[in-house]
């Protein structure tokens, strides 16, 4: 049963992070709703973990529960939304690309740099999304990727990032492209 949900886990990241990448421009609100469904998940998921209460369908069952009620308030309020979307998003992909030694400095960090960019996604909202997009989309990618093979040699995890940094770059062009065409 585990191999399974873990299969269907990373087909799942693997297909949010090629839409994040490819057409986050078009989909916010849905993008919102699905980060705001994740950010439930995953709370439900850690305060079950709290309980040893973390396996099983029943959590997995509350967890899906907790996290619809999350994406239901994330679609109904759109802005507030976003805001709160956007700097989880870059709360959670920063240690994907730069860790500091002091955890309580990380932290500060994270939730600063967190803080700017979903103020600054709200004022220049399509140009900083697509940016965030398609940074997330890379990172659920890479995820899935770690999921499925936790262990990989550094060559391939070069490789490996290497080709984020593509798919970042071409996700980034393609949708500011799409951008400057309806603006």
């Amino acid at each position: 049963m585990n191999e399974i949900l873990t299969v269907i886990q990373v087909a799942i990241m693997f297909l949010i992070g090629l839409i994040f990448i490819f057409e986050g421009y078009r989909i916010e609100r849905v993008i919102v709703t699905i980060i705001w469904f994740l950010l439930g998940f995953n709370l439900a998921k850690d305060v079950l973990g709290l309980f040893n209460f973390d396996t099983g369908i029943v959590p997995f069952i509350i967890e899906v529960i907790v996290g619809s009620c999350f994406a239901a308030v994330g679609f109904k309020l759109e802005r507030i939304a976003f805001f709160i979307a956007i700097a989880y998003a870059v709360f959670i992909a920063i240690p994907n690309y730069f860790i500091l030694d002091n955890k309580i400095v990380f932290l500060i960090v994270r939730l600063l740099i967190a803080l700017v960019i979903g103020l600054l996604a709200v004022k220049f909202r399509a140009i900083i999304y697509i940016l965030i997009a398609s940074l997330l989309g890379a990172t659920l990618m890479k995820r899935a990727i770690l999921v499925l093979f936790p262990v990989l040699p550094a060559g391939v995890m070069t490789v490996i990032n290497v080709i984020v940094v593509i798919l970042v770059v071409i996700g980034i062009l393609s949708q500011l492209e799409d951008f400057r065409r309806t603006s």
